[in-house]
């Protein structure tokens, strides 16, 4: 008896892939954000380095916010109560074309 040929023309090429361990969500931190709220922050400080930030009617319709970070979020807190400060995110924003 022969066995059936095994086709390995998928285009992900699942056949070579390693196996992946799923991540356990932890759905106290899930949908979370460590985010500096207006209240929060300083009104001028914001203004000149945080252009990125969009309005709360922008965000709640946003795709980003809607994807899941708990395993992000809870690493940052984590880290925010070992150090005492919060992680320097780099953001690249916009375009050096426009320029």
């Amino acid at each position: 008896m022969s066995k059936p040929a095994v086709i390995n023309g998928d285009l992900n090429n699942t056949s070579a892939m390693r196996q992946v361990e799923r991540i356990e969500v932890d759905p106290a931190y899930s949908y979370r954000s460590l985010a500096l709220g207006e209240e929060e922050d300083d009104a001028a400080v914001r203004a000149k380095y945080r252009p990125f930030l969009l309005s709360p009617e922008v965000t709640a319709g946003d795709w980003i916010s809607k994807l899941e970070l708990s395993t992000a979020v809870k690493m940052a807190e984590e880290d925010l109560q070992k150090t005492g400060e919060r992680l320097k995110v780099l953001v690249l924003y916009g375009s050096l074309r426009e320029r």
